[in-house]
């Protein structure tokens, strides 16, 4: 179909001779894709479709709901349309398909495997990696690292000293790094758990919840436990509720990202507050850049900065229960 045609139809040209049949299908591609008459008109001159994609794991995290909805502002400013992609546990490797078909003209991937996507699939596109291993790639991230040395350090000020942590099931860069922060810390105060101290979850506050059941089984007890992000901490907390436990009288809960959530249950929940928002802007002006051929290119060094916020579900650690 010629760009001449799909430029008649979409104008409204009362003139043009095409058949009902072309029309239709015009019509509805155009739909599809949610286009104005203006971005198709860019399209057509600039062969480009104005449009980004977001891969991300799950849309039902509200700190992806941030990152997406900060993303979907600055393309909007920038006169882009945004599809969105949520990859639950598997790779990206299929949506990224859809840019060789000239659906879109770049992708972010946030927190799913990029690592399983082929090399030489990721050189062929405009893509930008948000929280994941610094590469070849552009992207941005946060210091992650930072985020479980701080929980930590936290728990270790209020005299916790059996600490447990509930991590992740999957492998992403961001929540091993995180992992990796809180353990070093414990490490650094001298501090050694046992393995069953380490929980593997789903990040769901579902798998929260069960994760603490288990950590109710053991004797002794941990006094404080820190999860690998809000939600999972959300689930934490309502099995200790569940179970009559006093949060943080009997055991503190720190969280990761600072959700909007993390203010409104009871206790408020301590966490390790995430810029969503900054990274998802970023983000999107990092690939607009990269496909306007104004991007450096690479990584963005600067890891940009996470704080502790000290709410309701930490304190000190109680008396010794062994």
């Amino acid at each position: 179909m010629s760009q001449p045609t799909v430029s008649l139809v979409l104008s409204q040209n009362p003139t043009a001779r095409i058949s009902p049949e072309t029309r239709a299908r015009i019509i509805k591609a155009a739909e599809e894709l949610r286009y104005s008459p203006n971005l198709v008109a860019r399209s057509l001159v600039r062969s480009r479709s104005y449009a980004l994609g977001i891969i991300v794991p799950d849309f039902r995290n509200p700190f992806f709901a941030d990152v997406v909805s900060s993303v979907e502002r600055v393309a909007a400013e920038e006169g882009y349309a945004v599809l969105l992609c949520e990859a639950g546990e598997s790779s990206p490797a299929k949506y990224l398909d859809a840019l060789h078909a000239r659906i879109i003209d770049g992708v972010i991937i946030d927190a799913v495997g990029a690592s399983s996507v082929h090399a030489d699939l990721l050189d062929r596109t405009n893509v930008v990696l948000i929280d994941q291993l610094p590469g070849r790639w552009p992207g941005v991230a946060t210091d992650a690292e930072s985020a479980g040395a701080q929980a930590a350090d936290h728990l270790i000020a209020f005299g916790h000293r059996r600490i447990a942590f509930i991590g992740p099931a999957i492998d992403v860069h961001s929540f091993r790094m995180r992992e990796r922060g809180f353990w070093n810390a414990l490490r650094a105060a001298g501090i050694s758990l046992p393995s069953e101290y380490l929980v593997r979850a789903n990040a769901t506050a579902l798998d929260g919840r069960a994760a603490m059941r288990s950590l109710f089984a053991l004797d002794p007890r941990p006094t404080a436990v820190f999860c690998v992000n809000d939600v999972v901490a959300i689930g934490a907390l309502k099995a200790c509720i569940a179970a009559g436990a006093h949060v943080p009288g009997d055991i503190s809960i720190v969280g990761c990202d600072d959700i909007e959530l993390a203010q409104l249950v009871t206790p408020e929940l301590t966490t390790v507050k995430v810029p969503a928002r900054e990274l998802g802007g970023r983000a999107a002006r990092l690939l607009i850049r990269t496909i306007e051929g104004k991007a450096p290119g690479k990584y963005l060094g600067r890891l940009l900065p996470v704080v502790l916020v000290a709410r309701g579900t930490s304190g000190p650690a109680p008396g010794d229960r062994s």
